[in-house]
């Protein structure tokens, strides 16, 4: 990485932004997979909106449901963060206005918001996964259960970062140029001045950390538990439904792997951390894109015939039991 600010160079401030290049190429590449998937999101979100703010039914747990929706429209913004603070630095497009700024709140609000909505995106994979065991270990009550985890839950998940990252508070942010291989101009925002000087990567890893883990051992739970009740479900769909939510939880703990990767690498071998900083973006973009597309492909409540067949399943077996 780089210690040294580009703010008041005028190497950089008459830097001359060029359209035609590779990193630029590489900034609007993904837009031809992410714009697609907002346009899923948005559906999930309709469908959602459809479901249990109009005419509501039992085709799906209402809880489970608002916990993906909320998680979906979350990642919208930690594309839009991540696009601030790294795809675009990194293309050069930035380079001279930012060279032409002061150390400021603004370039801190940016830096601020990459790390407070990939917090956040680690906290939804175990709130659903909680969501989904709670059926099958308390069947008689989990829905009063599931309400009050969801209540309390959701607005938790969203300040929960700032436990983390209140430290930025007096701290100012800067623009820096990457070392290694990038071209002259290729930067990246970064901040100083923060409170106690503490290093947010250590809190970075610990999140990691206890989050996979815990993720890692309520799926184990329900995988454990829904083997055992397999045999009463002979529903095709309502398995269907199962596998469509089991998916994509999995395709939403991506993200833990390649931030704890790159993590372990800034702290074991900080020189190399440039060369994988350019490639973390793309490993989050899986986790983005992944999760909305496997759940609206191959959960039956998008589906209109699947849907009515499930409401008769529903209706017949009741929903004890059910984590979809």
């Amino acid at each position: 990485m780089n210690n040294v600010s580009i703010q008041g160079n005028p190497l950089y401030i008459n830097y001359e932004f060029d359209f035609f290049t590779f990193p630029v190429l590489v900034a609007c590449i993904p837009l031809s997979y992410l714009i697609p998937t907002i346009f899923i999101i948005f559906k999930v979100f309709k469908v959602y909106i459809r479901q249990f703010l109009g005419k509501k039914d039992d085709t799906m747990n209402p809880h489970v449901f608002l916990v993906i929706v909320a998680s979906q429209i979350t990642s919208i913004f930690y594309m839009i963060s991540d696009y601030i603070t790294i795809r675009l630095p990194f293309s050069g497009i930035l380079t001279s206005w930012c060279a032409s700024q002061e150390p400021n709140h603004l370039l801190k609000m940016l830096f601020f918001f990459s790390i407070y909505f990939t917090f956040v995106s680690w906290l939804f994979p175990f709130l659903l996964s909680a969501l989904r065991l709670i059926p099958v270990y308390f069947p008689r009550k989990h829905s009063k259960l599931c309400a009050r985890i969801t209540k309390f839950a959701l607005p938790s998940i969203y300040f929960y970062p700032l436990i983390f990252t209140f430290t930025l508070i007096p701290a100012m942010g800067t623009c820096r140029q990457l070392l290694g291989p990038y071209q002259f101009g290729a930067i990246f925002i970064w901040f100083t001045g923060n409170w106690f000087d503490l290093k947010l990567i250590n809190g970075i890893v610990l999140n990691l950390a206890i989050w996979l883990i815990l993720c890692s051992i309520s799926n184990l739970m329900l995988y454990l538990k829904l083997k055992k009740l397999k045999s009463n479900r002979k529903s095709v769909i309502l398995q269907r439904a199962e596998m469509s939510l089991t998916l994509t939880t999995f395709s939403m703990l991506l993200s833990f792997i390649t931030n704890l990767f790159c993590a372990m690498i800034f702290l074991i071998f900080p020189s190399l951390t440039v060369y994988f900083i350019a490639l973390r973006p793309f490993a989050n973009d899986c986790e983005i894109v992944f999760a909305p597309w496997i759940f609206y492909l191959t959960h039956p409540i998008f589906k209109k015939k699947q849907r009515v067949a499930c409401k008769k399943e529903v209706s017949r077996v009741g929903t004890l039991h059910t984590t979809y």
